[in-house]
């Protein structure tokens, strides 16, 4: 855990790698609705790509039987050599079986090979300079809790003495659109992925999350997220219902805009 909660902030002059890690489906194929598309427009619309962030995308793809969902990913590749992969699957996986083959195949990389995992649905808006904010902030607050999220649908309260930092309560914890944690927590939702409980329940992926690491850590209750959320989640046909006229996703009040950059670099260094 000491490896894991420091409260140290990490030099902003240090360069971080990281891994944004995106499990995908073809949603058609689930009477839903593809979007990955659009997800990848507003990444280079907020100038990821060009940033010197150093960072790579892992699109964990869950076994669809139709995969040219993805043949748009192509142009990305070929424009942005080395910064997206496609891992695929040959099996058809849900969405709980297709992140824990992302925590497997996560947890197989060479820890000193990433610093952190920018754990991102396929449906979400980001703001204007995301991987810049996300970097900024990042290095001021992530060693401050076991996980972090950009991503704020729930309650958070604010931490006296900061501006860009609140807390909310681990129990709270919904939606995996931009979250946030070291590679050493891999290995408590991996160990307690398929729990009893969780089967019987059939928890989602982010609720797993949450409670395998309850279950270690059990005296955690708050974990750090950002003031205002750096991510949006789309909630177009993203909660995959039979009728996809249904809109059972989530969103957050306190998006800050596909067209603002919060310039967290600035007020953070």
């Amino acid at each position: 855990m000491n490896k894991i909660i420091t409260n140290k902030v990490i030099s902003f002059e240090k360069k971080l790698q990281y891994i944004i890690a995106i499990p995908c489906v073809n949603r058609e194929e689930r009477n839903a609705i593809n979007v990955i598309d659009e997800t990848f427009k507003g990444f280079e619309k907020s100038g990821m790509f060009e940033s010197l962030i150093d960072f790579k995308i892992l699109l964990f793809e869950s076994g669809s039987v139709d995969r040219s969902y993805l043949d748009f990913i192509k142009v990305y590749q070929e424009k942005y050599p080395e910064k997206i992969f496609i891992i695929y699957s040959d099996i058809k996986l849900n969405g709980n079986g297709n992140t824990f083959k992302m925590f497997m195949f996560l947890n197989k990389i060479p820890k000193n090979n990433i610093d952190f995992i920018i754990w991102m649905d396929d449906d979400v808006f980001v703001c204007n300079k995301f991987i810049e904010n996300a970097d900024a902030w990042i290095k001021k607050y992530a060693n401050f809790s076991f996980y972090s999220s950009l991503y704020v649908p729930y309650d958070s309260h604010s931490v006296k003495g900061h501006t860009f930092i609140k807390h909310a309560y681990v129990q709270d914890f919904i939606g995996t659109c931009c979250t946030i944690f070291k590679p050493e927590v891999m290995k408590y939702p991996l160990e307690q992925w398929f729990h009893k409980h969780h089967q019987l329940f059939n928890f989602n992926p982010d609720v797993r999350f949450r409670e395998s690491i309850r279950k270690y850590f059990f005296h955690i209750t708050k974990f750090c997220v950002s003031s205002e959320s750096l991510v949006q989640h789309m909630n177009i046909g993203s909660s995959i219902y039979l009728n996809k006229k249904k809109n059972k996703g989530h969103k957050c009040n306190n998006f800050v805009g596909e067209d603002n950059d919060p310039k967290l670099y600035d007020h953070l260094k």
